[in-house]
């Protein structure tokens, strides 16, 4: 017990110090190419680039990591971020800035699908929920710190100096996963792409690719978005604060439940997701920051519920698979979803932009319903 108490601080603190590397130029790369004279759809093509990564490596990595020391594949999240940042403090072209976009998204692929692997195989079965909302509420605290520090730092220095800074807080998590001690599991797990044993919750996939891209577009254009309509760089970080705060507060609050209602908590918020993507039509501070504010909880909530699903679902020695492939799916949502919201920003303007994005978001509701029959 004194080991597993051990293992779950340093990868809590592993993964706030990484996740306050991550979210603090997040939401200003998008501005940085605007500033460098961007469109929004090379700014969503750029958002895709750092997303390809996320849409299939972890199901290589889901199909690996059983026979791996899964705190080396960890490792990877803290070193690639602070090699990506670094890149992007010097960057001089778009070319140069993809590399570091492509970097980072290989950063995340060893970030939240490892760690969650991690969670699921070397702690209890009866502590698991409690310690996976607990790491959830380390790295969605840093979120939330994150963008209000980049935006003061962005305001009183630079973006390229936010960036700079941004790659040496990465770094500092290396040591804490170090010491985390070798993380292999004791029996291999032989897992196949084509078995199928993990398929069988394939509603929950689907949802979470239309419900991710109403997710891809706030936090990968919304912050444009909001920068072309007036908004500084410091507003901006200030608004995605509140976003952060609200979605660790459903981490925490979602920690304190005896029971989940997966479906339920599923159609409410994919409901709102679709509401509140297109109500951020509207740039005003009062409809944006109460926007945000339920846009952060429903976030939190909705990926608790999908987790919950998998862990009671999917049998153990497939549970790493299953996530890779969830983790899969928002990535190909994080390339989709920015990609073709930008072409309709520059093709239809922001009206029909918005409103075709909420459809789509809205489109998942069906979906719901063959959940509430299991």
């Amino acid at each position: 017990m004194k080991r597993i108490s051990s293992l779950e601080l340093k990868l809590h603190a592993s993964a706030f110090i990484i996740g306050l590397g991550l979210s603090s130029p997040a939401y200003f790369i998008p501005i940085f190419l605007q500033e460098l004279g961007a469109s929004y759809t090379l700014i969503g093509v750029m958002g895709g680039i750092r997303s390809t990564p996320y849409a299939v490596l972890p199901i290589l990595t889901g199909l690996i990591i059983n026979r791996r020391d899964m705190r080396k594949l960890y490792l990877f999240s803290s070193i690639l971020s602070s090699i990506g940042f670094i890149i992007l403090s010097v960057s001089q072209s778009y070319i140069e800035i993809g590399l570091a976009n492509f970097l980072l998204g290989i950063s995340m692929v060893f970030y939240w699908p490892v760690a969650e692997s991690i969670i699921a195989e070397f702690f209890p079965e009866d502590t698991r929920w409690k310690i996976y909302s607990n790491f959830s509420a380390s790295w969605s605290t840093a979120y939330f710190i994150g963008p209000l520090l980049g935006g003061a730092l962005a305001e009183l220095t630079s973006l390229r100096i936010l960036f700079a800074i941004s790659g040496i807080v990465c770094a500092v998590a290396i040591p804490f996963i170090y010491l985390m001690g070798e993380l292999r599991l004791k029996n291999n797990v032989e897992v196949e792409i084509i078995d199928r044993r993990f398929l069988h919750v394939w509603p929950v996939y689907v949802i979470v690719l239309l419900f991710t891209i109403g997710m891809a577009f706030i936090i990968l254009l919304a912050p444009s978005w909001l920068y072309e309509s007036g908004w500084d760089n410091f507003e901006v970080g200030v608004v995605f604060t509140v976003f952060g705060v609200m979605r660790t507060l459903a981490y925490v609050l979602a920690s304190r439940l005896q029971k989940i209602d997966e479906a339920k908590t599923m159609t409410l918020t994919i409901t709102l997701q679709s509401i509140v993507t297109f109500l951020l039509f509207y740039t005003s501070p009062e409809v944006v920051f109460p926007v945000l504010a339920v846009a952060g909880l429903i976030n939190g909530a909705y990926f608790v519920a999908s987790f919950s699903i998998i862990s009671k679902s999917v049998e153990s020695g497939y549970r790493s698979m299953s996530i890779g492939f969830l983790e899969s799916i928002i990535g190909i949502a994080f390339i989709i979803g920015p990609t073709f919201i930008g072409l309709l920003l520059d093709n239809l303007g922001s009206l029909a932009a918005f409103t075709i994005t909420s459809i789509v978001i809205a489109s998942a509701l069906p979906l719901t319903f063959i959940l509430k029959r299991r």
